[in-house]
């Protein structure tokens, strides 16, 4: 069995979406709608669309760092009770 910090900062990993699940067949129709709209964008609306996209990503990178970080911290608080007995964690 593995170590639970590991557990808790592997876990995110374990999950991948197969060819045939609603993840991969959203972010089909997501790339397609994308395409379609990009198709029809002036230069200058394209720069815009970019300039969005690049804010967006920034902003979900941080909002995924803070949620491992909660999630981590939140292992590592369960580890050290579960190290110091079970009855404590259930007190």
């Amino acid at each position: 069995m593995e170590n639970i910090l590991e557990l808790f900062y592997d876990q995110p990993c374990a999950t991948i979406h197969g060819q045939g699940s609603t993840f991969v067949r959203l972010a089909r129709i997501k790339k397609e709608q994308l395409d379609m709209l990009n198709a029809t964008l002036s230069d200058e609306q394209k720069e815009r669309l970019e300039a969005y996209f690049d804010a967006e990503t920034e902003i979900e990178g941080m909002i995924g760092f803070d949620r491992f970080r909660y999630a981590f911290h939140l292992g590592a608080q369960l580890t050290a009770e579960l190290a110091r007995g079970k009855d404590l964690l259930l007190r």
